[in-house]
This record gives C-alpha cells, sequence and structure tokens, in this order.
C-alpha cells in the first residue's frame, strides 16, 4: 500500500495564529542575517528487496546521513554521511536492515540529518509504511558440506523467500562456473524452506567427478538477489558410523575453541524416528523394564554409556523431557542412529550466561543474548541441557499474544527463535522481551536477539545455519 508523498520540515505550526508568528519571524530572520538552509525528505511506502526512491532537498551541500528506527529499536542507516549538492538527492533503499534481512511490515521513523561544511547540522523526520517485501531468496543451505554421489541418498539443499514466489537453483562447478550442471525450480510459500534434491548428477544424468561445486539460489521475480553455498562432491562414501560410547556431550572448557568445535562436529546418537516423536528410556532393572524417560527423536542426542551388550541394550544418559533431569537408563539398538552434524556451523548456548556462541568452520564468530525456559508457577519450563541438532524451519507463530520469527524445532516441545513482538500504534514493539534478553524468561524454548548492529542475531541464524547444524546447551545445575 501506497502513501501520498510528505514533504517533512524542521517545524510543523500547529494553528493559523502559529503559522503567522512562524512566518514573522522567518521573515524578520531573513531580514536580519542568511537563513539557514531548510532540509526537506520525502518518502513514499517501502517494500524490502525492492527499488525505494527516498528524496532529500537541501539548499547547500553537506554530508548526508539517514537514520532508521522501527519502534524504540534502531535499524542499519539508509545511508552514512553521502555527500550532497545543493537541490534533490535520490537515496534508493533497499528496505533491508543488518545482514540484509527485510523490515518487517509496519511504520518506521526516518530522520535525515545534514551536515554542513562548517560542521553545523539540521535534520528532517519522517514515518513512513513498511509494506511486504518482495520475493527474494533469503538463504541457500545445504544439510552437509560433503557428499558422496551413490545414486540412491540426495544432497537436500534447503531455500527459503521473503515472500511466495519461484526459487530456481543453479550448480556449477568450481572449475568451470560458466557452465550450469544442474538446475531445478520449486513454488515457496515464504513461510517455510522449499527443499531440492540433487543427486550429484548433471544434465545430461551423468555422475559429477570429485570436487568443489557451487550453489547459487535466486526468485524467478528478483534475481538481483542470490544466496550461494559451496559443497564438496567426494569419490568415495565417508565411512559408516556406529553406535558406540561418545563420552560427555558438553566439553568442560567453554574457553578451548578447538575441543568446543570438535565437540560440535562429533556424530551424534540420536533416536530413530521422525521429528518429536518420543524414544523412550527404560530403567531395565530384572525383568521388569520401567519407563523413566523420554526424549525427541532425530533432533536431541543422547549420550551412550556403554555400547549393546548381547540383548542389545544400550545403556544412556538424556536430560528428561518432562522436567530436565539428567537421567541414565538403557534402550534397544535398534532404536538408535548416528548422525553426522552439518559441519559448516555449531553453536554453544551457555545457561549460566544467557549467550549463544557461533562457531563457523573452526572459529568462534561471536555471541548474542538470549532467554531460555524458566520454571514459573510451578510448571516446568527449563530448557534442557545437552546436545541438539537443528530440525525443520517452521512458519512464525503468536503465543501469548507475542509473535515469534524465524522459529527452528531443536526438539518436541522447544523451539529456537527470536525474542517476540507486538505491535503498538501501526509499530513493530520488541521492548517486552529485549529487556529480558540475558535472563530465563520463556516457557522452554530458545529466544534470540534481533538486534544485528554485533553481526550475530536471529537472522542470522535462520539464513546461516542448516539442518543438523549442532547446538550444545551446558547444565547450570
Amino acid at each position: 500500500m501506497s502513501m501520498n508523498n510528505r514533504k517533512i520540515k524542521l517545524q510543523t505550526p500547529n494553528s493559523k495564529l502559529q503559522t503567522a508568528v512562524f512566518l514573522f519571524l522567518l521573515l524578520f530572520m531573513f531580514a536580519v542575517a542568511s537563513a539557514s538552509s531548510a532540509l526537506e525528505m520525502q518518502a513514499k511506502s517501502v517494500r524490502p528487496f525492492g527499488d525505494n526512491p527516498l528524496t532529500v532537498v537541501s539548499d547547500v551541500p553537506g554530508k548526508l546521513t539517514i537514520q532508521a528506527w522501527m519502534g524504540t529499536l534502531p535499524l542499519k542507516d539508509v545511508t552514512t554521511e553521502t555527500e550532497i549538492e545543493p537541490g534533490p538527492t535520490e537515496i534508493n533503499w533497499t528496505g533491508l536492515t543488518w545482514q540484509d534481512e527485510p523490515v518487517p511490515r509496519g511504520d518506521v521513523r526516518l530522520m535525515a540529518t545534514l551536515t554542513h561544511p562548517d560542521g553545523t547540522t539540521e535534520s528532517a523526520e519522517t514515518q513512513i509504511r513498511v509494506a511486504s517485501p518482495h520475493p527474494a531468496v533469503i538463504s541457500c543451505i545445504p544439510t552437509v558440506d560433503r557428499f558422496h554421489p551413490d545414486g540412491r541418498t540426495p544432497l537436500n539443499i534447503e531455500c527459503t523467500l521473503s515472500a511466495a514466489g519461484t526459487c530456481l537453483v543453479e550448480i556449477v562447478s568450481a572449475d568451470n562456473p560458466d557452465e550450469i550442471l544442474w538446475q531445478a525450480q520449486e513454488m515457496c510459500d515464504g513461510k517455510s524452506a522449499v527443499v531440492f534434491k540433487w543427486y550429484g548428477k548433471n544434465k545430461d544424468r551423468y555422475t559429477c567427478p570429485p570436487g568443489e561445486y557451487l550453489i547459487s539460489a535466486h526468485s524467478k521475480t528478483q534475481p538481483q538477489w542470490v544466496q550461494t553455498a559451496v559443497v564438496t562432491v567426494l569419490a568415495d562414501p565417508l565411512p559408516p558410523l556406529v553406535i558406540e560410547e561418545t563420552g560427555p556431550l558438553i566439553p568442560e572448557d567453554l574457553t578451548d575453541d578447538a575441543a568446543v568445535w570438535q565437540a560440535l562436529t562429533a556424530p551424534v546418537v540420536v533416536g530413530k524416528g521422525p521429528e518429536g516423536k518420543g524414544l523412550v528410556i527404560y530403567a531395565r532393572e530384572g525383568a521388569k523394564y520401567e519407563r523413566i524417560a523420554s526424549v525427541s527423536c532425530r533432533t536431541v542426542g543422547v549420550t551412550v554409556l556403554a555400547p549393546a551388550d548381547e540383548e542389545g541394550w544400550v545403556h544412556v544418559g538424556v536430560w528428561r523431557q518432562n522436567d530436565s533431569v539428567y537421567t541414565e537408563g538403557y534402550v534397544k539398538e535398534d532404536t538408535l542412529q548416528v548422525i553426522r552434524p552439518n559441519a559448516l556451523y555449531g553453536a554453544v548456548l551457555d545457561k549460566t550466561a544467557q549467550t549463544l556462541t557461533i562457531y563457523g568452520r573452526g572459529e568462534r564468530l561471536g555471541t548474542m543474548l538470549v532467554s531460555t525456559g524458566l520454571e514459573n508457577k510451578g510448571r516446568i519450563s527449563e530448557t534442557n541441557s545437552g546436545a541438539y541438532l537443528l530440525g525443520t524451519r517452521l512458519s512464525s507463530f503468536v503465543n501469548d499474544g507475542y509473535s515469534y520469527n524465524y522459529p527452528i524445532r531443536i526438539d518436541g516441545f522447544n523451539l529456537i527463535h527470536s525474542i517476540g513482538y507486538k505491535m503498538r500504534d501501526g509499530k513493530v514493539d520488541y521492548s517486552d522481551q529485549i529487556a529480558e534478553l540475558g535472563k530465563k524468561a520463556s516457557h522452554g524454548c530458545v529466544r534470540m536477539d534481533v538486534r544485528g548492529d554485533q553481526g550475530l542475531n536471529a537472522w542470522w541464524v535462520w539464513t546461516h545455519m542448516g539442518r543438523d547444524s549442532k547446538i550444545i546447551i551446558t547444565d547450570d545445575h
């Protein structure tokens, strides 16, 4: 929805009398001294991933900065210290903020500040409406970084769009990037990921040779916004994984980046079955097999304390799903499977500090504040400790009046997602849950910071960390 052009000046009279006084003072000031420049800004509504012109008019040259706020949350500057000449200047804004995240729908406040050659400044301000984004690809993530094309198991490539549209994926060899070896397209609803399956073959259905391959994805209508990834095609399959003693899932020294990365890339033993299905742990005392715990299959790691005995029982340790208590028991070996984590990225959530530290290819990339589960009114809402694999990307949702974006399943009950917001006076307002960051406050999910000026936030996790990326959550008991 577009709005009429608005021309915003430094002062706006509120009545006819004030208008007369205002004009008189301006004429008087002009008569006794040279008048200061009148800075004006004109803008229409904005659609992220599009060409959105903002026009600034000034009588004098200077350095122009346009700042943006979504409620009380500062966004990335539209432009910073851009040299302009007298007259109208058009600034194109993509409607994106930190790490190319589209600004959410709602009202955004813009302030243009011009610094004159003599160091003095003047400013103009306006409010504009942000509409729904154009459909652009916002993530392109292979589920593994190494792939052996055996003809049966595909490489899954998860792509998401900012709005409903058609996503196109192309694969080329790093040695010959001009030749498209494989391409495909799928419709995307703009809410959840669409999965492309590549079996390692070219357009002629011949298996591609070992080497490095480049994956690119873009939408049909916005081809200028491209997301890329790299995958290595292997000549031989990786060695098979077996269920064996794992050792502790949580490294003792979180300051040892090498040890942390080794833990983040170590294979994970999980329950065999779809996400959310329960893996039952038994006491196995004598002939009585009492159920003592359960955890979600596929995404929740279990500690293997001893491999299978003659009867096929594996001794395991888990953080019990219903009350977060660490428990040891037994499961049948055929109810377990071993998964190699996605080795591009991993993360450690320190529940004591309430921080999430991101690692990429062995390097510590940075840390953001989070909020984990808080026991409230006798309800157990603790975020369980242990090792988790990121699961399915889900659609945004509303709970207790707050809207949450970028949810990814980590177990049957809990997700990792952004902090929640409410719409207040047409503006997205995160202030309630920003105040809770760094403290336990959620119903069990992991709430991530949305502020992106430090480089990492919920949007970054959504667009970079793919399925089966491992998150280790420390134990604070």
